[in-house]
């Protein structure tokens, strides 16, 4: 009998799992190759004929989950969808963005207080990937202040709940905690950056 392993399973209780069978699926893992030009197409072919991804992983992939299939396809696709871009399709969008852009940008910065150009050129500067990540971090800063308000802290020491609420927010970043540098991802430090020591 093969030797027993514990893996931890959800319930973070141990459940013996075979050696043996960890060994089998960390090999099939090493078999695992990565897709190369000829796989895409082979894959591309069969769902296009219309097979499931059983069957596509089944006849053409053996060493790949029908899941891994379905993920590359998908993959694929959206590539493919990205590149379709011809001059005149960018062409069309140009115009349309040309003719729309103070509108579009007008809304966010009546929002934020800003010049619209301004707000154009700082979120076409920062990107969507950090624009996004500074929206999360105000949303976050946002729910943890407002789960602050609505804690009900109580009065203790003969420090007000007030206080109370404030230490905690420094102590979170919150307010300007110069003791301690902490990265500001807020939509308003990019609009305003400031030189930080």
């Amino acid at each position: 009998m093969p030797k027993q392993a514990f893996k931890s399973t959800k319930t973070n209780r141990a459940s013996p799992v075979a050696v043996g069978s960890m060994q089998d699926e960390n090999s099939q893992r090493a078999r695992t190759r990565a897709w190369n030009p000829r796989d895409d197409e082979i894959l591309m072919a069969s769902r296009a004929q219309g097979m499931n991804w059983l069957p596509i992983q089944q006849a053409h992939f053996p060493t790949k989950t029908d899941n891994a299939c379905r993920k590359r396809h998908e993959r694929l696709m959206e590539k493919r969808s990205a590149e379709d871009w011809d001059a005149e399709k960018m062409e069309s969008l140009a115009k349309a963005y040309l003719d729309m852009r103070k509108e579009m940008w007008g809304v966010l910065a009546e929002k934020v207080g800003e010049k619209w150009q301004v707000v154009e050129a700082k979120c076409l500067e920062k990107g969507l990937k950090n624009l996004q990540s500074a929206g999360r971090t105000a949303l976050r800063k946002e729910k943890l202040a407002s789960d602050l308000d609505d804690s009900g802290v109580a009065e203790m020491d003969g420090e007000t709940s007030q206080d109370t609420q404030e230490s905690r927010r420094e102590r979170c970043g919150m307010l300007g905690d110069h003791h301690a540098p902490h990265r500001d991802n807020s939509i308003a430090s990019i609009l305003h950056p400031t030189s930080q020591s």
